[in-house]
């Protein structure tokens, strides 16, 4: 029997309210009052299929993913940074995860945080909140080349598959360029040095590193030229990096020409700009000729840093007494040249620097001291080291005399060859530039030997003129003051205060 007409056979009240039309079936008036009333829905064959309960509710739908988003992955052999955004507020992202073919994650990795204004207007939120995270992936060989797939992990446990939106394949330098210029300029909510100390602590750091070597394994000499009677053993031999603006090579050494002969030193020019080869070679030529000196031009196949650019033209260099010198430094004064090349023969386990100044005749550096930075300190919960020159920005006091200070700039240092070879060289583990001449400094007075600024050794420096500043210096910045921090922290905290 019909299960509809054996209700209404069996409850008359019900076929009742139906024709004045206060329900419209039978099956209705069960599943709203009936089984509440205790009555009785029977199945087709006329057995009790349901007594005060309702059919059985279907399954409940799997818990909504929260809005997300994968911005950008980029790829090259080893390693895989991904970009992107979540709205967690209400499910923590506890982890990025690398599956494979199966379901196992491969690798798995805390996210890492930042503010994304744009996902803020997006989402209409009131108040700040980092959406944004990211991660940098280093890919054993074992995974290079199977299949990779993308998800996140919240916190309740439920897994969100990720879908690129932009998957771009990079070369080595690009992708360490890339990474390093968002790491940079990320926004926060606090503080970009305190959280970088955290991530780099927590293993960034060794991803960044083994990224570093694989583009330090690139590295080469693109083209080499040497113009002008070279001295076999020069009284100093000037060793600059250019990066980025050739236009410094001619007028600096027409700047020393003005005030002595220049028959008994060389320049050695390491160009980091390869673009750059074709006009430094002709200005070379030309200065050489024209200033009766030797310059030798090195120019590599990339922008290799500070720390190798200077050990391969100090490798170079025929001389003894070796001068460090940033491209925007001219002598400030005849005397200059002159306390210059009394060193010269003369500084075995002393590196040097001068008095330095702003073209305003402010002083710029009257050598260097390290400086706990108790804010970011506080922030980081370990050790910030800043580097502070001395006087930075007063007037000249006219002071003369050497004295010992912690460290002196890169801009100009001087000293012996054989100092410099025993404990080898700049340190090329820092990326780019940033405290890899304070890193000498104190490799140097670990020794034992003296780190000092000569006052008679004075030279205008137009800081930050003689090169250009791109995006990815600002993230090698954070790794290289942390990589400071940690190496020297323990002997640095352990020396007396500098007045």
């Amino acid at each position: 029997m019909d299960a509809e007409l054996a209700y209404l056979k069996r409850y008359p009240d019900v076929a009742a309210a139906i024709k004045a039309g206060k329900v419209t079936s039978a099956l209705e008036h069960f599943l709203n009052y009936g089984r509440f009333e205790g009555r009785v829905w029977l199945g087709p064959e006329g057995s009790e299929a349901a007594r005060g309960s309702p059919p059985a509710e279907p399954p409940a739908p799997e818990a909504a993913a929260p809005p997300h988003s994968c911005d950008a992955v980029l790829l090259t052999r080893n390693f895989l940074f991904v970009d992107g955004w979540a709205d967690d507020r209400f499910d923590s992202l506890a982890a990025i995860e690398i599956a494979t073919d199966g379901a196992q994650a491969a690798l798995r990795l805390p996210p890492c945080r930042y503010r994304r204004q744009d996902v803020e207007q997006h989402l209409s939120l009131s108040s700040p909140f980092e959406s944004g995270f990211w991660q940098l992936f280093e890919i054993p060989p074992e995974l290079g080349t199977r299949p990779v797939g993308l998800r996140l992990r919240l916190a309740s446990g439920q897994t969100v598959t990720l879908k690129a939106g932009n998957l771009v394949r990079l070369s080595p330098r690009e992708h360490f360029e890339a990474f390093l210029a968002f790491y940079g300029r990320r926004q926060l909510i606090g503080s970009l040095v305190a959280r970088s100390f955290a991530e780099l602590d927590r293993g960034l750091a060794g991803t960044i590193e083994h990224m570093h070597d694989a583009i330090r394994a690139t590295r080469g000499t693109a083209s080499q030229g040497s113009y002008g009677r070279r001295p076999s053993q020069p009284l100093l031999s000037f060793v600059c990096c250019i990066y980025g603006i050739p236009d410094f090579l001619f007028l600096q050494i027409a700047q020393f020409a003005r005030y002595s002969s220049l028959e008994h030193c060389e320049f050695i020019y390491v160009n980091n700009s390869p673009e750059l080869e074709e006009v430094l070679h002709r200005d070379a030529e030309l200065a050489a000729y024209l200033f009766r000196t030797s310059v030798n031009v090195i120019s590599l196949n990339q922008n290799t840093g500070f720390s190798y650019a200077n050990n391969v033209g100090i490798a170079e260099a025929r001389g003894q007494t070796i001068v460090v010198i940033n491209p925007d430094v001219f002598p400030y004064r005849p005397e200059s040249i002159a306390t210059l090349s009394a060193l010269a023969q003369k500084i075995r386990h002393n590196l040097i620097g001068g008095k330095l100044f702003y073209a305003d005749g402010t002083v710029m550096h009257e050598g260097m001291v390290f400086v706990p930075d108790a804010r970011l300190s506080a922030l980081a919960r370990t050790r910030v080291w800043t580097v502070e020159h001395l006087r930075k920005g007063f007037p000249d006091l006219g002071n003369g005399g050497t004295r010992p200070v912690p460290a002196v700039s890169g801009a100009l240092m001087v000293f012996d060859r054989a100092d410099y070879d025993k404990l080898g060289g700049f340190d090329e583990h820092f990326i780019y530039g940033h405290y890899e001449d304070a890193d000498l400094c104190l490799r140097f007075t670990a020794r034992g030997w003296k780190v000092l600024c000569d006052a008679a050794l004075t030279f205008w420096h137009y800081e930050g003129r003689g090169s250009i500043k791109r995006p990815e210096h600002a993230g090698a910045a954070h790794y290289n003051r942390w990589l400071f921090s940690r190496n020297w922290s323990a002997s640095l905290t352990r020396q007396p205060a500098e007045g």
